[in-house]
């Protein structure tokens, strides 16, 4: 079956939207919902509003808002392709499956104070990450991750990630995952034990940058510098940063690589803390996905590796063809030319017994052309002691 490659256009795009819900539709192009949503805004194409599919099922007939001219020169096209119909199935299914576990998933919010039992990962990552030395000059931020879990935090956010860590982790523990640290690697990375999926976990917070601005004494120190550097070269010049950090507070989680990567971050209304059942339920949604892909991605590489194996198969048949096709028609020319010899050799002869009789050379040389014939004829296996010789070597100069 033949897959649609081609982008859909604007009015196509619009029916689907109002017949079916932007829930059902966005599989069918490899996006959430809110990814959708998003798109048919950017093209001014209205969805319906809130309620609007209950009314439907309730046997309300409802009214289609139009769609409206673009005000804008943009093309027609929307960029989205559909996915194949297997694809888009599973999709759908994982949808499903995340938010039903959405739904059952509960994640209870975080005590105020630290866990007397705290994950021993998070327990490392908490001594280590309380040093006073080993960190980055002037970023305020501590992280060490090719020792512990890759956490980058002020210090004064360093409790909220250490709670917000361990909650994760054993949430998700309890849902079959593990954490580990690679210190080769610099890595902290979440295993999906059902599957061996494995994606890259962070906590970071937001720290703002400014362009620092010089201090008085900053500026004495330079003048001093240029004062004594005159007559003093082993006077070092002031360290003067180019910025100042400030801490936010805003903390983010970010789960897998890129292209199946995703994040959660504070907001001015709601707290990681708040929201940890979501983020538990989206990073097993993710992990599904990633190893959807992943899984998809081998049968492509088998389905190629079996496609230049088959194309191997073919050009090695086809050289082998020809090679063969080659060897025949030469000895198909060699068979001709030794008939020729042997033709040209008895009228020869021939010649010679009409003229008064053969001498010994003429003898000699009849015999040496029929050998030379029977050496060209692929019919007759016989070598010749020096058409068959191995290339005489030229000597080299030296003393004997």
């Amino acid at each position: 079956m033949k897959v649609a490659t081609q982008s859909v256009d604007r009015e196509t795009l619009y029916n689907e939207v109002w017949t079916d819900p932007v829930t059902v539709v966005a599989p069918r192009y490899g996006l959430s919902d809110v990814g959708l949503a998003k798109i048919c805004r950017t093209l001014a194409i209205p969805l319906p509003s809130r309620g609007y599919w209950a009314k439907v099922k309730a046997g309300k007939i409802m009214n289609r808002a139009p769609l409206p001219e673009l005000k804008q020169d943009l093309p027609s096209k929307t960029g989205l392709v559909k996915l194949p119909p297997e694809q888009a199935e599973i999709r759908e299914a994982t949808r499903k499956a995340s938010a039903r576990l959405r739904k059952e998933l509960h994640v209870e919010p975080l005590p105020e104070h630290t866990s007397a039992s705290p994950h021993p990962l998070v327990r490392a990552a908490s001594t280590r990450l309380r040093r006073r030395d080993g960190w980055p000059e002037n970023t305020l931020l501590r992280s060490a991750p090719k020792d512990v879990l890759n956490l980058s935090v002020t210090k004064s956010s360093l409790d909220r990630a250490i709670g917000i860590a361990d909650a994760l982790i054993k949430s998700l523990a309890m849902q079959g995952f593990e954490f580990e640290v690679t210190s080769d690697q610099g890595e902290t990375l979440i295993r999906w034990l059902e599957t061996g999926t494995i994606m890259a976990f962070s906590l970071a917070e937001h720290v703002k940058r400014v362009p620092h601005v010089i201090t008085p004494a900053e500026e004495r120190a330079q003048k001093r510098y240029w004062g004594r550097s005159r007559w003093d070269s082993s006077v070092e010049y002031p360290t003067i940063p180019r910025y100042d950090f400030s801490p936010t507070g805003v903390l983010t989680i970010e789960v897998g690589r890129w292209p199946s990567r995703s994040s959660w971050k504070d907001t001015p209304r709601t707290r990681l803390e708040q929201r940890l059942s979501g983020v538990v339920a989206g990073i097993l949604d993710l992990a599904r996905q990633t190893h959807e892909k992943q899984q998809e991605e081998a049968r492509r590489k088998e389905a190629h590796q079996r496609a230049v194996t088959h194309y191997e198969f073919l050009r090695r048949r086809l050289t082998e063809e020809v090679e063969r096709f080659k060897q025949l028609e030469s000895h198909a020319t060699n068979w001709e030319r030794a008939a020729r010899l042997r033709d040209y050799a008895s009228a020869v002869e021939e010649q010679a017994a009409a003229a008064g009789g053969l001498s010994s050379e003429q003898v000699d040389w009849l015999s040496w052309a029929r050998a030379k014939a029977d050496w060209l004829d692929p019919l007759v296996r016989v070598s010749d002691p020096i058409l068959d010789a191995p290339e005489p070597k030229r000597p080299s100069f030296g003393w004997a």
